[in-house]
């Protein structure tokens, strides 16, 4: 997992990685044991903090559009196999930088299931998070 490998640019940057999931304890430990994980993992199935955060919810039409099955087919290419799927498979997902002030710094709302911002779009904000941060 990408995710793994940055995370100590993560951390240079003032950030933790944490990972929050619909799935239950048993099955957030073994995503960690697969992918060797030492990101904390938040079970959240009644999705209070996807419901804080604003995070919405996809459309079947928009689950099998072209664009996301294209991503689809493209993982399966690059050896990714998909896994059953835990919890709200409508669930949109998102992506937040928030400081240690608990201030948010980055926000990315998925507008659908494959909508995610890459390793090196996040790391390219280190400079806006900094002067965010740091006021200049």
């Amino acid at each position: 997992m990408q995710l793994h490998h940055s995370k100590a640019q993560f951390e240079d940057m003032g950030f933790q990685v944490v990972l929050v999931g619909l799935g239950s304890p048993d099955r957030a430990e073994a995503f960690k044991k697969q992918f060797s994980l030492s990101f904390p993992i938040i079970c959240d199935p009644e999705k209070k903090l996807y419901r804080i955060y604003g995070l919405g919810r996809s459309s079947f039409s928009r689950m099998v559009s072209p664009a996301v099955l294209l991503k689809g087919l493209k993982a399966l290419s690059r050896g990714h196999t998909p896994s059953v799927p835990q919890g709200d498979v409508m669930q949109l997902p998102g992506v937040f930088l928030i400081d240690t002030a608990g201030k948010i710094r980055y926000a990315h709302y998925s507008k659908d299931p494959s909508d995610n911002p890459t390793i090196e779009t996040l790391l390219a904000l280190k400079d806006i998070v900094r002067k965010k941060k740091y006021g200049h």
